[in-house]
């Protein structure tokens, strides 16, 4: 497996996500992935009480192929999308 972290999001509302609480410990959401296969971490920053922010783990029914989200994430990165929050990219291997 091969992770890589991104200042950034994929944004996309095509992927399939799970959303989990942001106190569980990132090993924790890492293991969820890796069980699903999903290509993506997620983490949102705290803006509010309502909005606390949150851990998602996205596109774990594969809808998207794994280069063509890394190219989304890294346009995002160079427009300067989504700053606040950080990914993780997973590449699985068999």
């Amino acid at each position: 497996m091969e992770i890589t972290t991104y200042k950034s999001d994929s944004g996309s509302r095509d992927l399939e996500e799970k959303s989990f609480s942001r106190d569980i410990p990132f090993i924790d959401i890492l293991k969820q992935a890796i069980e699903l296969k999903a290509p993506l971490i997620s983490k949102t920053s705290y803006i509010s009480p309502k909005r606390p922010g949150a851990w998602y783990i996205k596109g774990y029914k594969n809808k998207i192929p794994y280069d063509e989200l890394k190219t989304i994430i890294e346009e995002n990165l160079e427009k300067k999308k989504f700053p606040r929050r950080i990914c993780y990219l997973i590449k699985h291997y068999e």
